[in-house]
């Protein structure tokens, strides 16, 4: 398949042309024989422990022998290894050559540890007018991934289509345009009109073709009659012997709802308000696509911790085919210890405990802060930061966010300087602010000078210098409160970071105004102007009030639940997609687990603004 693998071995072969020989009697011996042999039997982790003996007996030509090593394992999939062989690589500054892979497989781990940024500047140092003929596919492609990975969805299908040139084969060509139409299934819904008006000519019938894929994904008989047409403007297009005949049968697919869903959700105990918006998106979802399934019906139970497993066989003895909840974390846990688990659940929520290798009846989906503490650290990290100070409520909640936080950023090389923990029913906003920035040491140090001298001493308090960021756990309450005494201390210039929890999901430009500057992540529902203007967002408005509720957030979980489950199949046989959803862009983990990517955010006068 020529796909990455293809391309590193195309690194292999350039890198060949460099290679030592050793003349032995008239002849020359191939040094590599038995590392090439391993290439081509595909044992790319026992090639490069070759390369990686030919580099300890080599001396000379040890550099050479390490780059190809890397190759071997980044081929093997051993990318920590890889980065710690490339790491101890002097490269020679007096061989283009071998300055040109070495930056192209450092670019390319730093796209497989999530540093897409430092990708790009590996990238930006290449001439491309220096490159060989041989190499720009490898190039481009490596570029194309980095595009992705940032989102910026029209340079990463422009720099694919530059591919196109260095295709040689039937087989080559036929994964190269599935390759290209992943970067536009990749494309929120939502962007995907205002991007193509930007885009090159060269990439406007694959827009079109995304767009019509979005808009008509549910109803077969359109989508095919909307192909029918474009493929009347853009005949002989590529795509339409490659794409279109796999686009009409995951159509068909994901039409096929169960004819019944069983929603169980707490509807009587203290999750009611939780459990009755979560209801009301999810029922505004099944009237607002209803048209494509006429039979298609919902059965709400009434389902807690203590009845969880008699209505789940209750909801199956009535003939549901499908389970949508529970809420409570112990009813989830109940249920992945019960044996005789006969239909799907699609659960809404998370708990400590994992679902069992091999238990692939239950999908656990919720909004977790945990998962949004991580990503604030990978956005935190992405933006160069590396030393912290972490503020959070002295409880549970706080901890879980604490610890999440904590957790992702050292794991991608951040440090800690200091935390500290809020007591938010105190309401002393200031003593933890003071104690975080080491105010407090300053002001003991004049203290202490004052009555070392017997006399007045004037001074001016100062922070610490040492952090680049202020990751604070907060709800607006507190957020409200804390900013200003930030600000007091003089530290309103440090960034802060925070998840979703510090916006009321309310605009309120009155009461936020003083959270000006606060970095945070949330939900597209929320954020995004688009689907604020969505029929379904507006008919949620009129009918229950939605845009002023304080649970909007779970109203957008009921939908994403609902819009979820015909595509599960797809998430599940192919882990690269993605499904643009109102709570994220969610994708299924191996361990049966919707992951979400969140939209960043931040504060300006009193309004949260959506920046990607």
């Amino acid at each position: 398949m020529y796909n990455n693998a293809m391309r590193l071995l195309i690194l292999f072969v350039f890198l060949s042309a460099c290679s030592p020989v050793k003349q032995t009697e008239g002849q020359q011996v191939d040094l590599e024989e038995t590392a090439r042999q391993l290439i081509t039997a595909g044992d790319y982790t026992d090639a490069a422990d070759e390369y990686m003996a030919l580099a300890g007996k080599d001396q000379t030509n040890s550099d050479l022998y390490r780059l190809k090593a890397t190759a071997a394992y980044i081929k093997a999939g051993e990318f920590e290894e890889a980065k710690r062989i490339l790491s101890g690589i002097e490269v020679n500054q007096d061989n283009d050559l071998q300055k040109l892979h070495y930056h192209l497989l450092s670019a390319r781990l730093e796209l497989e540890f999530d540093q897409s940024g430092k990708a790009i500047n590996l990238l930006n140092e290449i001439s491309v007018d220096t490159i060989p003929n041989g190499l720009r596919s490898t190039y481009h492609n490596i570029l194309s991934r980095v595009y992705l990975a940032r989102e910026e969805y029209s340079n990463a299908a422009n720099e694919r289509l530059k591919e196109k040139i260095y295709i040689s084969t039937v087989s080559q060509e036929e994964t190269f345009y599935h390759e290209l139409w992943e970067i536009f299934v990749a494309i929120p819904e939502a962007d995907i009109d205002e991007l193509a008006m930007a885009a090159p000519k060269s990439l406007n019938s694959w827009f079109e073709l995304a767009s019509i894929y979005q808009r008509y994904r549910f109803q077969p008989d359109k989508l095919s009659y909307a192909i029918d047409s474009w493929s009347e403007r853009f005949p002989a297009h590529p795509a339409f012997a490659l794409i279109v005949p796999e686009m009409l049968e995951l159509s068909s697919q994901l039409v096929e709802r169960p004819n019944k869903i069983a929603l169980l959700m707490p509807f009587s105990n203290q999750f009611s308000k939780a459990a009755n918006a979560i209801r009301d998106g999810f029922i505004a979802a099944w009237y607002t696509e209803n048209n494509t399934n006429d039979n298609n019906e919902i059965v709400m139970y009434d389902a807690n911790s203590l009845n969880i497993i008699e209505t789940y066989q209750q909801a199956v003895a009535d003939g549901a085919e499908y389970v949508v909840g529970p809420l409570e974390k112990e009813a989830i846990e109940q249920l992945q210890q019960f044996e005789e688990l006969l239909i799907p659940i699609l659960a809404l929520n998370r708990p400590d405990k994992q679902n069992e290798p091999g238990n692939d009846k239950i999908i656990q989906f919720g909004l977790l802060p945990e998962d949004e503490a991580k990503q604030v650290a990978e956005l935190a990290i992405s933006d160069g930061h590396a030393l912290a100070l972490v503020l959070t409520p002295d409880n549970e909640w706080g901890s879980r966010i604490s610890n999440s936080f904590i957790e992702r950023w050292e794991e991608l090389g951040g440090g800690v300087l200091e935390q500290v923990y809020l007591d938010t029913a105190s309401k002393d906003f200031a003593t933890p602010v003071k104690e975080l920035l080491n105010v407090d040491s300053s002001q003991a140090r004049a203290t202490d000078l004052r009555r070392r001298f017997g006399r007045k001493i004037i001074s001016i308090e100062r922070r610490r210098q040492d952090m680049d960021l202020i990751f604070v756990a907060a709800v607006p309450s507190d957020a409200r409160q804390l900013m200003p005494q930030i600000r007091f201390f003089r530290a309103g210039d440090v960034p802060i970071y925070t998840t979703s929890h510090v916006f009321s999901g309310v605009e309120n430009t009155q009461h936020d105004a003083d959270m000006d500057n606060i970095l945070f992540v949330d939900i597209p529902w929320i954020l995004d102007t688009k689907r604020q203007l969505s029929l379904i967002q507006d008919s949620l408005n009129r009918n229950w009030s939605q845009d002023r509720s304080s649970y909007r957030r779970l109203y957008a979980l009921g939908i994403d639940a609902y819009r979820l489950i015909p595509e599960l199949n797809r998430l599940r046989l192919d882990k690269s997609m993605t499904l643009s959803g109102e709570t994220g862009d969610l994708e299924l983990t191996d361990d049966n687990v919707i992951h979400r990517k969140l939209r960043r955010a931040q504060f300006v006068e009193g309004k949260p603004v959506l920046l990607n």
